[in-house]
């Protein structure tokens, strides 16, 4: 992979995904070993689940924030 210059805090789902099918092509074209797409892997599935956490959070706020507005 590449080094880029990058303002982004995260991927975000699409990138993630992305990721993972780069990887999988790369392991069936022998680019890079079973081993090294494995923790590809693991990684990009973490982040996942973090980025869908971190989503919520920001519906949560929005609508806690709607509520409020309510009152």
């Amino acid at each position: 992979m590449e080094n880029q210059k990058n303002t982004k805090e995260y991927m975000n789902a699409e990138e993630t995904a992305t990721l993972l099918s780069q990887t999988m092509r790369d392991m069936v074209e022998r680019k890079i070993t079973a081993r090294h797409a494995l923790a590809v892997s693991r990684i990009a599935i973490a982040l996942a689940k973090v980025i869908g956490v971190a989503d919520l959070n920001v519906r949560v706020e929005f609508l806690e924030q709607v509520l409020k507005k309510k009152k």
